[in-house]
């Protein structure tokens, strides 16, 4: 009889722990296609994208504390950007100037990022601590794009701490198709 007893919690067990790892799997995957963005507006997704960083914090960062943005690169060329990399990057910053955070604009300290003109601002790895040191920034964001053929767009977004390199938040999210702004037409 002891042994039967033993043999169903046993298999109780086994079987609660499969209920436990299958109903964790549908919760992974319930939580990865939050993130897929499907507005094709660039300006709410990189909201979305800055305010998915700020709830994701793992060391407060002091609103009078400066932080700096850096175009988002491309993944399959890191000194490589584009319109929508530069423009994910203006519009993240916006949103942190928005919710009350110090933001340094770059372009107007060109002397201490690798820039390069219709590309972007680049701080490569080797120069963080030197150009945050410089900026005196206590965060540093740093992001990347890819396309995928369907024409959906994978961001990952980081906050980096500068002095360690150590991230203390990130994001990860899949944007519709983006709409190229239409040309306007001049009145002229």
């Amino acid at each position: 009889m002891r042994k039967v007893t033993i043999l169903l919690i046993l298999i109780c067990s086994g079987l609660l722990t499969m209920a436990g790892c299958a109903s964790n799997k549908n919760n992974i995957l319930d939580s990865q296609s939050a993130n897929v963005l499907p507005d094709s507006d660039i300006v709410k997704s990189a909201y979305t994208i800055a305010d998915g960083l700020l709830s994701q914090l793992k060391a407060n960062i002091h609103k009078d504390s400066a932080i700096i943005v850096t175009s988002f690169v491309n993944i399959d060329n890191l000194k490589e950007s584009s319109t929508t990399g530069r423009m994910l990057a203006e519009h993240v910053a916006s949103r942190l100037s928005q919710r009350g955070y110090k933001i340094i604009e770059m372009r107007l300290r060109t002397s201490s990022v690798f820039m390069e003109e219709g590309k972007g601002e680049f701080l490569l790895s080797r120069d963080l601590q030197e150009v945050s040191k410089n900026q005196n920034a206590a965060a540093v964001v740093v992001g990347t794009y890819g396309a995928f053929a369907n024409g959906e767009l994978s961001v990952s977004a980081r906050i980096v701490s500068p002095s360690d390199s150590v991230i203390i938040s990130s994001c990860d999210y899949v944007l519709a198709k983006i709409d190229k702004p239409k040309e306007r037409v001049s009145a002229w």
